[in-house]
């Protein structure tokens, strides 16, 4: 496993670990599919190697309200494509993109909900979307 790799595995796990939640990564021939449409498409090869590395650990990973990917293998993820936008998932009212060179928190009227929201890294993007879902404790799991 790369470093990347692992870093994203020790997020997602930590996060679920007292929930009963399977992580599922994407097989090798979801990946390969994932990096031949991004090749096809032209998408930057620093972008694609982030996102096969979060695929390839957990693919359509979703929790709580934040955090939701799409699948490698949907090809929702370039339904902005010509404006240079990915879409990277979304739930309820929350979507995750990337969008002039930033991996973006936001919503539909909002590429991002402020500056805050926009990382340089897939890393970082999911790492503030967990502390957004620890600060918001919308299960009540403070104790």
């Amino acid at each position: 496993m790369k470093p990347a790799q692992a870093k994203i595995a020790a997020l997602l796990t930590a996060l679920v670990a007292d929930d009963d939640y399977g992580i599922i990564p994407a097989t090798e021939k979801q990946l390969a599919a994932f990096r031949a449409k991004a090749s096809e498409q032209g998408v930057d090869q620093s972008v694609v190697e982030q996102l096969s590395d979060l695929y390839h650990v957990a693919n359509g990973f979703c929790y709580e309200i934040i955090l939701a990917f799409h699948t490698c293998d949907d090809d929702i993820i370039y339904e902005w494509w010509e404006e240079k936008e990915l879409w990277l998932g979304q739930r309820d009212f929350y979507t995750l993109s990337w969008v002039n060179g930033k991996f973006c928190l936001g919503d539909a009227s909002n590429i991002s909900f402020s500056e805050k929201y926009e990382y340089d890294t897939l890393l970082e993007l999911i790492a503030g979307c967990i502390a957004d879902i620890e600060e918001a404790d919308y299960f009540d799991r403070k104790k």
